[in-house]
This record gives structure tokens, C-alpha cells and sequence, in this order.
């Protein structure tokens, strides 16, 4: 098989964490890779820890509609999407200015929305598909002091339930991810290290568990999966207290 018949995958955020795990268990399956990063020296770096040709990276912030738009003309339509690309932010009611609210709603909803509907019609035309959304176990539980992060979350994972469910006869799938805490670097970059102290180790997961579980899921056409035994047994109440 020349590399032009394997299937392609475009993940974002793929420059550590989930997005590299991901991108890593696709290359076991012999996958081709657009690999969309914002940092130039860690886009490098995730190239070449990966070390296979059918590896391509793409710089881009996606936070900035302008720059998702020039990313979305230079590929065709994807046989996966994974949408991954996130940051977590955390600030008290009111103290996040107007520009960062909007680009931090924008970057974990908005900018996926226009992401995934920008390749929608190719892969109905085509009649395949999967996309993969990573949202998080916090837009189904409250998040003090990520508010706005909890919400845009919430919205992506709303969007991709309603389009899984209306895409499920074009054969055409959207599995959203609900993961909690994930052993990366998202929460020293946040300035929230005092977690990795404060949260029970058996509470982190792993990149790649969540990528197999996700992975799995997708494959499978499940709207949606909480990765880790221990977040699907306490989903049920993680909401409780909001009704109290």
C-alpha cells in the first residue's frame, strides 16, 4: 500500500499529551498524520520523538479564527478528526479580561465547531468518516474558577452528541471524550501544579489510556465515553452538588 491510499488522520494539539499519544497509536496502525501544533520547538520535538515520514506538522493557533482558516485550506478532508487542541485556564469570576475569554471560548468550542463543520460535507459525500472530540469530565460536573473553560467544553460536547446522532444514517461518527485528570503538562502551563500534590494518584490517567479508550469508543460509533473505570462509576453524582 503506497502512503497516498492510508488513511489520514488531522489532530490538533498534537504536539504533547493526548494529541501525542493519539498520534502515536495511529502511527502503530500505519495511519498518515496531520499533526497541528501552536509552539514551533515542541512541534519539532513531538516530530521527531515520533521519527515516521508520515508524520507532518502544521503550525497554527487556534485560538485565532484567521489562522484555523489558513490551516483548513492547505488539507483535504480527513478520515479522522481528532480535536484536541486546548489549555486550561483558571480565574475567579469576573477576572478573566474580554480578549481571553473569547479566544480561550473560541479555541475549545467555537474553533471546533467551524473545524469539524468545515470537512463535514466531504465526509458525508464520501460516505465515512470519524471525528473525535476531546472535551473533559468538567462539562458535566462544576468547575469553580473555570467557568468559562467548563462551559466552552460543555458546548463542544453537546455539539458532538446532537451531530453523532444525525450523522449516525451518513455514516459518519462524532465521539466526544470526557476525560479527567490526565497525567500532561496542561496544568503546570496553567500554573496550577498544586494539583499534581492535592489530587489522589489513582485519580490521573494516562495519555494513552485515554487514547485507547477513546480510540475504541470511536471506532465502535459511541457518542460519547468517560476514559477510566473509576470517572464512569462517579459520573452519576458528579453534579450533585450543583442541585443541592
Amino acid at each position: 500500500m503506497g502512503s497516498q491510499d492510508k488513511p489520514t488522520a488531522l489532530i490538533t494539539g498534537a504536539s504533547s499529551g493526548i494529541g501525542l499519544a493519539y498520534a502515536k497509536h495511529l502511527l502503530k496502525n500505519d495511519w498518515r498524520l496531520h499533526l497541528v501544533s501552536r509552539n514551533p520547538e515542541k512541534a519539532e520535538t513531538a516530530i521527531s520523538e515520533l521519527g515516521n515520514a508520515l508524520a507532518q506538522k502544521h503550525l497554527a493557533d487556534l485560538s485565532d479564527e484567521n489562522q484555523l482558516g489558513n490551516l483548513l485550506e492547505k488539507i483535504t478532508t480527513p478520515d479522522l478528526i481528532v480535536a484536541n487542541a486546548g489549555i486550561t485556564m483558571a480565574a475567579s469570576a469576573g477576572k478573566i479580561d474580554a480578549e481571553k475569554r473569547k479566544r480561550l471560548a473560541y479555541l475549545l468550542y467555537g474553533g471546533v465547531v467551524d473545524l469539524i463543520e468545515h470537512y463535514l460535507t466531504g465526509m458525508i459525500e464520501r460516505g465515512s468518516g470519524r471525528i473525535v472530540i476531546v472535551s473533559s469530565i468538567g462539562a458535566i460536573a462544576p468547575m469553580p474558577k473555570s467557568s468559562i473553560y467548563a462551559s466552552a467544553k460543555a458546548g463542544a460536547y453537546a455539539y458532538g452528541r446532537s451531530l453523532n446522532e444525525e450523522l449516525r444514517q451518513k455514516r459518519v461518527s462524532v465521539t466526544v471524550s470526557l476525560p479527567g485528570y490526565v497525567k500532561t503538562s496542561a496544568h503546570r502551563r496553567a500554573g496550577l501544579t498544586h494539583l499534581e500534590r492535592q489530587i489522589p494518584k489513582w485519580m490521573w490517567l494516562s495519555p494513552e489510556q485515554v487514547v485507547r479508550e477513546t480510540e475504541e469508543a470511536s471506532i465502535k460509533g459511541r457518542a460519547s465515553i468517560i476514559p477510566g473505570g473509576i470517572y464512569r462509576m462517579v459520573s452519576p453524582f458528579l453534579g450533585s452538588k450543583a442541585a443541592n
